[in-house]
């Protein structure tokens, strides 16, 4: 592959990357410009022990977290969208009119359309409708990356963007959701369960929302980079707490999970087949 080919990540907290870290790699190791798109800097989380972080600079230092994962990665442009980590419903946090689950929709589309159409993606990934588990965020950056697939191309959508910035239209071929398969939750279920092991919240809601596995559309091998994801995961220290039930799996369990990302494809303008093993299927 070239650099004609352009894949674009959107999401909404650092680490929320990791989900495609693989692919991203493989992409970018063959050519492809790839594009990461943080709606927050995560400042509402909780921070792991040992960590030089607190909640005053928690933002700033996630961002750096980011911008190490990206660098392993192979990820060049990375941008944030600036807004506020909204916390989970019902929190303080989600209340802050900062916060990106308050956001206006339009507000934040303009925001990436902006982007996309300085980096021209034929392909976009992001969020399930559910975001993963329900995070408000989550769900605001599909939301918000499912209004910018639609209108990115249309002229008279943003047409400051094209008069002052010269940014003009473009048209995204691919709309790719994140899918976390059942079928990845197994072993990790097998293994809690026989040692007494109890998920919290976020690991639970992903495995009650784990989408069938027969209606994966694509899936992405990425075998060869497992050690890589490990190490760009390894770049954020703040939300790695090493007393978590996750971290208690063992290391064999949670790799053979990571070597195949799955993902639905949610819209497509070119026409493609099924099962997809590349991204750029269909697109010229």
């Amino acid at each position: 592959m070239t650099t004609r080919y352009r894949l674009l990540c959107a999401y909404a907290h650092p680490d929320d990357e990791q989900g495609v870290s693989g692919l991203m790699h493989k992409y970018a190791n063959e050519g492809v410009e790839v594009t990461l798109v943080c709606a927050t800097r995560g400042e509402a989380g909780e921070i792991a022990p040992g960590v030089d972080a607190t909640p005053t600079n928690l933002g700033q230092v996630r961002e750096e977290e980011l911008r190490c994962a990206a660098e392993k990665i192979g990820v060049h442009n990375v941008y944030f969208l600036d807004y506020r980590d909204s916390g989970m419903m019902g929190t303080p946090e989600n209340s802050d009119p900062r916060a990106f689950w308050n956001a206006n929709p339009l507000e934040a589309t303009e925001r990436l359309v902006r982007i996309i159409r300085r980096h021209k993606p034929q392909v976009i990934t992001t969020f399930d409708p559910n975001g993963g588990y329900g995070h408000p965020d989550h769900i605001k950056i599909h939301q918000t990356a499912l209004m910018a697939y639609f209108i990115s191309g249309d002229p008279r959508i943003f047409p400051e963007q094209i008069e002052k910035e010269g940014l003009l239209p473009w048209t995204i071929s691919k709309l790719y959701w994140g899918a976390f398969a059942r079928s990845r939750f197994a072993g990790w279920a097998e293994y809690a369960e026989k040692h007494n092991l109890k998920f919290g919240v976020p690991i639970q809601e992903f495995m009650k929302r784990a989408m069938p596995d027969e209606i994966i559309t694509t899936r992405i091998d990425v075998t060869s980079y497992v050690d890589l994801k490990f190490s760009a995961l390894s770049c954020h220290a703040s939300q790695l707490n090493p007393n978590s039930t996750f971290a208690q799996i063992p290391p064999e369990i949670r790799r053979e999970g990571m070597k195949v990302e799955t993902l639905v494809r949610a819209e497509s303008r070119v026409v493609v087949t099924e099962p997809e093993t590349d991204l750029f299927v269909g697109v010229e």
